[in-house]
């Protein structure tokens, strides 16, 4: 049985480029007054960059605080835009679960997460999950999947979205307040 998180917000989308950071960023700044984490989770392994501290480093993932807010990085454009604390995972799906439970250590308890994942919902329940498409582009066959078990699907034409990210509130777990 998957575990539920009422206090994340999952977001994830229909491929590269279809508005996922600027939908987060739109977020943060919209709920600023809760404190609010990000998580930023990617299956892909790079060489960390300057301000990432390493909290949990193995062969298996790779789990590190962001602290640059200077680079045009997501997880630094999180921190600028008013996360208090950004949080970035490298993980092959297999330990995702455990890699989010180290991070979500770091964090207060029941504190609000955003987290931007492509593969996440399989493993866990949101409080809400977002999936973002960009109008006439076709849905990559790996998020066909996720797709099917968002909350709601936003289409975006690459600078609006057919649900605001202002709809977009915490309070006791992500909601939206109209549709």
């Amino acid at each position: 049985m998957m575990q539920t998180f009422k206090n994340t917000l999952l977001i994830s989308g229909s491929g590269r480029n279809v508005g996922k950071t600027s939908f987060i960023l739109n977020v943060i700044e919209q709920n600023i007054s809760q404190k609010l984490a990000a998580i930023k989770i990617t299956p892909h392994f790079h060489e960390p960059t300057p301000g990432l501290i390493a909290i949990e480093v193995n062969e298996n993932f790779r789990v590190f605080q962001e602290t640059n807010r200077d680079s045009e990085k997501d997880s630094s454009l999180f921190l600028r835009s008013g996360a208090e604390k950004v949080l970035y995972i490298q993980t092959s799906d297999l330990f995702l679960n455990e890699a989010f439970l180290i991070a979500l250590a770091q964090l207060e308890p029941d504190q609000p997460v955003v987290t931007e994942s492509a593969a996440f919902r399989k493993f866990i329940v949101p409080g809400l999950y977002l999936f973002i498409q960009k109008l006439d582009l076709e849905v990559k066959p790996s998020a066909i999947e996720m797709k099917k078990l968002a909350d709601h699907i936003i289409i975006s034409d690459g600078n609006s979205f057919s649900i605001t990210p202002k709809s977009i509130r915490f309070d006791q777990t992500w909601q939206t307040t109209t549709l």
